[in-house]
């Protein structure tokens, strides 16, 4: 409870206490959805309706290399690195503009100059009221994956010619 004393001008007292456990559950949840935002693997983005971006955790950081503060603020098209085809954007706000998720590959630019690759989730955001209020982003950067992908797809396809040459070798004895 929390005990609040006022003193009238007749020099009697006013007290009221107020259940305030609700309240600390509630700040209690929001806290543990904060950490758990933050401390997020995945890139997580919130932008308003224009795409300016309100907040970003740690991993969002991390991955574009900017601080923060250079990010909050600015339009999301900061990240884009002119290497994402136009069509995937209008596809994008067109799922957006519409109410609907959208899910699809975003090649980027680091505040370095380099580039990667991240699967992007991004949903609207609903106020009390059922209208769209913010956009969320959930990103995972996909760079190494792929590189990894395409490794093992070159070793394959060395392998693949091996087994050939073996054969033909082995056809010839």
């Amino acid at each position: 409870f929390e005990d609040t004393a006022r003193a009238l001008e007749d020099g009697r007292q006013i007290r009221v206490l107020r259940d305030v456990s609700r309240q600390r559950e509630e700040v209690s949840w929001l806290r543990k959805l904060a950490q758990a935002a933050e401390q997020a693997s995945e890139a997580i983005v919130i932008t308003d309706l224009a795409a300016n971006i309100e907040y970003v955790n740690q991993a969002a950081v991390t991955s574009s290399g900017y601080a923060r503060e250079e990010l909050i603020g600015r339009n999301s098209r900061i990240l884009q690195s002119g290497l994402t085809p136009a069509s995937r954007y209008r596809k994008l706000w067109a799922s957006l503009t519409q109410g609907k998720p959208w899910r699809g590959f975003l090649n980027n630019r680091r505040k370095d100059g380099s580039h990667y690759i991240e699967f992007a989730v991004i949903s609207p955001v609903r106020g009390p009221d059922g209208q769209v209020t913010h956009y969320l982003a959930v990103k995972e950067d996909i760079t190494e994956k792929r590189r990894m992908g395409e490794d093992l797809e070159r070793y394959r396809h060395h392998l693949d010619e091996l087994v050939a040459q073996r054969t033909d070798e082995m056809e010839i004895a």
